[in-house]
Order: structure tokens, then C-alpha cells, then sequence
């Protein structure tokens, strides 16, 4: 299996942080969305679902939202979320990302083949 660089885009500025993926959703620019120090996102806009992961300051996945829809807005239940990552529908399913593993071990499972 021929594997390609994990794309994932750092949203910085409030205009990244706000617009997420926005109209990117079919994921041209990048493979995942990481928003550092957040822990609610939303779906305005969007006319696909999305897999949303809440992770800790220990970098662990604390909590997995698969499929999120369109037009909804989401927040961490797990207490000690500070990070999102976003990525397209029915990744983490896929790619057996659960509550637990580090952020490290999430993106070395997400890193996508050529086929």
C-alpha cells in the first residue's frame, strides 16, 4: 500500500477558526482541521457531514463525534477537551481512531493511501 503526507491545516487566525472547513468540505486543501484551545465547533454552511474529535491537553482522544451533519453547532462534553480536529465523514470509523489514543497514534492511523 503506497501511503501520501497527511495534509492537515492549523487554524490559527479567527478567520480559519471561523470559517473551519467551510466550503473546502470536499477536502482538496487538506486531509484534517486542527483548532487549538477550542472546544466547540460548528457546521453552518456545510453541506456534508463531518467527523469532529475532542482532544486533551495530554493529547489523548477524550471524545469522538462521527457524522456530525450540516447546520448544527457542538461542544465537548468531556471536561478536559481543549483541542478539535476535523475531518471528513466516516474517518474515524475507517480508520478505527477511539476514545484513548494519542493524537500521535490518531494521525499515523489517518494517513491516507494512494490505492
Amino acid at each position: 500500500m503506497n501511503l501520501k503526507p497527511l495534509r492537515v491545516k492549523l487554524a490559527q487566525g479567527y478567520r480559519d477558526r471561523l470559517l473551519g472547513v467551510g466550503l473546502r468540505v470536499t477536502w482538496r486543501e487538506f486531509d484534517a482541521l486542527c483548532l487549538p484551545r477550542c472546544r466547540a465547533v460548528h457546521t453552518l454552511g456545510l453541506t456534508q457531514p463531518i467527523d469532529i474529535v475532542f482532544v486533551s491537553l495530554e493529547a489523548m482522544v477524550v471524545e469522538i463525534r462521527q457524522r456530525v451533519p450540516p447546520w448544527r453547532i457542538v461542544m465537548a462534553r468531556a471536561p478536559n477537551a481543549i483541542d478539535v480536529w476535523e475531518f471528513p465523514a466516516g474517518s474515524c470509523h475507517a480508520h478505527g481512531v477511539i476514545n484513548g489514543l494519542s493524537v500521535e497514534a490518531m494521525l499515523r492511523q489517518m494517513i491516507p493511501s494512494t490505492k
